[in-house]
């Protein structure tokens, strides 16, 4: 079987992984408390995910919330959940709303949905280094 073909499967398998562990993870890890400061600035790197057949249309993000890969939409691991954020590559931007966890550790700090990463771009690239604002 081709690397390509592999990918979908173990895309799939650490989603489950994650979900399966958010599941379990305390609810003081999955809604924080602090509100975020408008304005806050950050530079990491940022991923996608929602690859067609990864995530089913419609299963609840973290937040409860039904997914939809083409929404502008991004995971992170302490932003409150309805925070909107401004992630920009290269000059192009995407403003997002925080509604699932993911970001699963420096440098990756947010994961966009499909459809957002494709804003600013190609999804071939995978991870790309980002500058985010808290709106």
């Amino acid at each position: 079987m081709p690397a390509t073909a592999l990918r979908p499967a173990v895309r799939l398998a650490f989603v489950l992984a994650a979900l399966a562990a958010s599941a379990s993870a305390p609810a003081q890890l999955l809604q924080p408390q602090a509100a975020a400061q408008s304005g806050t600035m950050a530079v990491c790197s940022a991923t996608w995910y929602g690859a067609e057949g990864e995530i089913p249309e419609g299963w609840p993000t973290a937040s409860g919330e039904p997914f939809h890969r083409f929404a502008l939409a991004a995971a992170h691991n302490s932003l409150p959940f309805g925070t909107n954020v401004r992630v920009t590559y290269q000059g192009r931007s995407v403003t997002v709303r925080i509604n699932d966890r993911g970001g699963f550790g420096w440098p990756v700090c947010i994961d966009l949905t499909y459809g957002a990463f494709l804003q600013i771009a190609h999804p071939d690239q995978g991870v790309v280094s980002v500058d985010y604002q808290v709106l």
